[in-house]
C-alpha cells in the first residue's frame, strides 16, 4: 500500500479469499479474517480503493479457465502444490483483468508468488508490471502476516528464529564466502529443524527470475524456506546479499 502510494499510483488494497488456493490439509475455514480491522487499517494507511469480491465474483458460474506453468510447478515442487499454484496464478491474472491494475505490489517473503506473477504475464502480453517491495517485519524479525495471529505465545517467541536462519546462511555466503548450495542449505535446514516445535516443509536457493534451483550461490539469489506450528503455515525469503 505504501509503496503505491510512493509510486504515486491509486492505490487500491484486494483482499480475496479463494477455496481453490488452499491444498490438501490447508483449511479454508481456518484462514484469520477481520473485515472490520482491514478496512481501519486501509483508511489508516490512505488506500484509496479497498476491494472485497465475493468468490462468486472473481469466479462466476461457469468459469473454467485456468493457468498452468508445467515448469514452474516442477520447480516450484515441495514449496506450493500444483493445483494450489494454478488457482493462485488464476486468481490473480483474473483480478488484474478486472481492476486493469498497471501494477502489483508483493512482498519480498512471497517473491516465489511475484515471480511466477511476472512469468505469466510477460507470456501473455499483459502489461501490468510485477514489484517487489522489502519485507514488513516485527522487531523480531518475523515477517508480518495473517498466519501469525494463529500462533501460539511459545510459537510466537519460535518463529522469529526462522528469519535468524535465514540471516545465517547470508552471513555464511557473504563473510565467509560459502557458495556452494548443498552447503548453505544443509546448515539452513540443520538451523530451522532446531526450531521447537517447527516442522520444517522446505528450504530453497533459487535463481530469483526464472526460479530454477541454484547448484551454487550467488550475489541477489533467493533463498526461501516454510513449514508449520502444527496446522499453522508460514513462509519466509531472504536474497543473498553482495560479498563482502
Amino acid at each position: 500500500m505504501r509503496a503505491a502510494q510512493q509510486d504515486g499510483l491509486l492505490a487500491v488494497l484486494c483482499i480475496f479469499l479463494s477455496h481453490r488456493q488452499f491444498g490438501p490439509g490447508e483449511e479454508y475455514a481456518l484462514y484469520p479474517r477481520d473485515s472490520q480491522h482491514d478496512l481501519e487499517f486501509a483508511l489508516a494507511e490512505g488506500v484509496d480503493v479497498l476491494w472485497l469480491p465475493k468468490e462468486t465474483e472473481v469466479y462466476p458460474p461457469g468459469f473454467g479457465t485456468e493457468l498452468r506453468m508445467p515448469e514452474l510447478e516442477k520447480a516450484l515442487y515441495g514449496v506450493v502444490g500444483p493445483e494450489v499454484l494454478r488457482a493462485q496464478l488464476t486468481s490473480v491474472v483474473r483480478l488484474i483483468g478486472l481492476s486493469r491494475a498497471q501494477a502489483l505490489y508483493y512482498g519480498e517473503q512471497d517473491w516465489y508468488k511475484a515471480a511466477a506473477t511476472r512469468i505469466a504475464l510477460g507470456d501473455l502480453a499483459l502489461p501490468t508490471q510485477v514489484l517487489i517491495a522489502p519485507t514488513l517485519r516485527a522487531e523480531d524479525g518475523l515477517a508480518l502476516g495473517s498466519m501469525n495471529a494463529r500462533l501460539r505465545p511459545e510459537e510466537r517467541r519460535s518463529a522469529a528464529l526462522i528469519f535468524q536462519a535465514l540471516q545465517d546462511a547470508q552471513d555464511l555466503f557473504t563473510r565467509h564466502g560459502e557458495s556452494e548450495a548443498t552447503r548453505l542449505l544443509g546448515r539452513t535446514s540443520a538451523a530451522l529443524t532446531r526450531i521447537p516445535g517447527f516442522r520444517l516443509q522446505y528450504v530453497h536457493l533459487m535463481d530469483p527470475v526464472t526460479l530454477a534451483e541454484r547448484s551454487r550461490a550467488v550475489s541477489g539469489d533467493l533463498l526461501m524456506a516454510g513449514g508449520y506450528f502444527g496446522r499453522t503455515r508460514l513462509q519466509d525469503a531472504v536474497r543473498l546479499p553482495r560479498n563482502e
